[in-house]
């Protein structure tokens, strides 16, 4: 019997390699007549750089580069060709601080910016940007600071590209060779830059934004969406999308030949996962949380859109599981076998994995698919 394997990441805990690995071991364990074929996905959330790093066969290039507090940091970019694959959160991800450094009014996407800037230097001439994990909400303030573009206060004075900055901005200078790129913004949130369901509102406080915090950087990025319309000639605020990352998508619409792409379709596409389906007899997918959210664009649902296309059976594991998922999956199933901390289940993952794919593999054998 054929298994194919296509988790996304655990948030917190295993990574969709790790996912992979427990459940190829589980069912190997049960029987040496399963054939597992990994395929870790991503829909633009955590580790979709390295996705596509490896189903590309990319080849990673390091950079030194300043981490969300100022602070150099290792990091790197992966090229394949004049293609460069970047993620967001290995420059300016929240995984870069503790918890107690966490403040978006201080946080910067600098980083991010001098990995698309040695990038453009390695002569890359497309990006795919993933842009999950990130500690920032500073509107890619600092990402054009490190491009080269100035920005500048009432007072003609130059401002740092931090999230406090965005209240202060009235223009921007861009350097004066403007370097011609594309970039694909992979993302799985369709978020708007303002508003109730904005960067400010729903990012800030994850990424250490107190409720004043909050309120400032709203009013920061309103005003930063108006220095780009009046410089641009175009309103991007309220494009779906627009809001992830901290608003870093606003300047890349507005300043650089970018697009938003849905994240799941893009990552499936790129892993050419339709012939990936083709070849199993029986499809497993998941990640740490199915639920409402599961629905808009996440990997897990465009693993299963794909199985239901083929008639393929396709199942999910995850560890918090509700009702809304149910009905785009032939079975969804929590890993956790009973009542147990957060603490806990994060750092049994693994362990809790490993047994319910062991049962289930079980299951599977005696069904013959």
């Amino acid at each position: 019997m054929k298994v194919l394997v296509a988790p996304n990441s655990m948030k917190g805990s295993l990574n969709a390699f790790e996912f992979a690995d427990v459940v190829e071991k589980a069912f190997f364990d049960v029987s040496s007549d399963f054939i597992v074929r990994k395929v870790p996905v991503a829909d633009g959330g955590d580790f979709t750089g390295e996705v596509l790093c490896r189903a590309l066969n990319a080849v990673p290039v390091e950079v030194e580069v300043k981490d969300p507090l100022g602070r150099l940091v290792q990091s790197k970019y992966a090229k394949i060709g004049q293609k460069a694959i970047i993620e967001m959160a290995d420059a300016s991800g929240i995984k870069l601080l503790r918890s107690n450094e966490l403040n978006p009014m201080e946080t910067s996407s600098f980083g991010t910016g001098q990995l698309i800037r040695a990038a453009l230097k390695d002569g890359c001439t497309e990006i795919l940007l993933g842009v999950g994990g990130s500690a920032t909400v500073d509107g890619g303030l600092g990402m054009l600071a490190a491009l080269g573009y100035k920005l500048i206060d009432e007072q003609g004075r130059m401002l740092e590209g931090k999230g406090g900055s965005l209240r202060f901005v009235k223009k921007i200078e861009p350097p004066a060779l403007v370097e011609n790129f594309t970039v694909n913004i992979i993302c799985d949130v369709h978020n708007p830059l303002l508003g109730k369901n904005g960067a400010a509102a729903v990012f800030g406080p994850q990424k250490g934004a107190t409720p004043e915090m909050v309120g400032e950087l709203e009013a920061g990025l309103a005003n930063w969406a108006g220095v780009l319309e009046n410089q641009c000639g175009k309103d991007f605020s309220g494009v779906e999308g627009a809001g992830a990352a901290g608003g870093i998508v606003l300047p890349l619409l507005a300043c650089c030949n970018a697009k938003i792409v849905p994240g799941a379709a893009f990552v499936l596409n790129q892993l050419n996962f339709q012939e990936h389906v083709n070849w199993a007899d029986v499809v497993i997918t998941g990640e740490g949380k199915l639920d409402g959210q599961t629905l808009c664009d996440k990997a897990p649902k465009a693993v299963a859109d794909v199985a239901r296309e083929q008639k393929k059976p396709v199942f999910a594991i995850g560890g918090t599981v509700t009702g809304e998922a149910t009905d785009a999956f032939d079975g969804i199933f929590s890993m956790i076998p009973g009542p147990i901390s957060l603490e806990e289940a994060m750092s049994r993952s693994g362990e809790m994995l490993y047994q319910f794919s062991f049962e289930f593999a079980k299951l599977i054998r005696a069904m013959r698919f």
